[in-house]
């Protein structure tokens, strides 16, 4: 799928960026960031999935039970969130690019 070189590329920047002044790797929100970039990624993976298949499943993946009130969400899930919306704002940056 088209997404997943753009996908690997915000997940990497994630590994070179330090947040809050901690390592990237124990950041819970840097780390939910990632987890969510990862299950992304490898749903868009499968050869029969399509853009609408992906954004289907992050839009599924953010309405889920796992995700409390704005104020009640931990770092982790902040994160979690904040993943999924980025690949949603990818799938709809490649699809302006195929309409224009």
């Amino acid at each position: 799928m088209e997404l997943i070189p753009t996908i690997r590329a915000r997940l990497r920047q994630l590994e070179t960026e330090p947040a809050n002044g901690s390592s990237a790797g124990r950041d819970p929100l840097a780390s939910g960031h990632r987890a969510a970039l990862w299950r992304a990624q490898q749903h868009a993976a499968r050869r029969d999935h399509t853009l609408e298949d992906l954004r289907r499943y992050c839009l599924e993946s953010l309405h889920s039970w796992h995700f409390l009130d704005e104020q009640d969400e931990n770092d982790y899930l902040r994160g979690y969130r904040q993943g999924f919306q980025a690949v949603l704002k990818d799938i709809r940056a490649a699809e302006s690019r195929r309409v224009t």
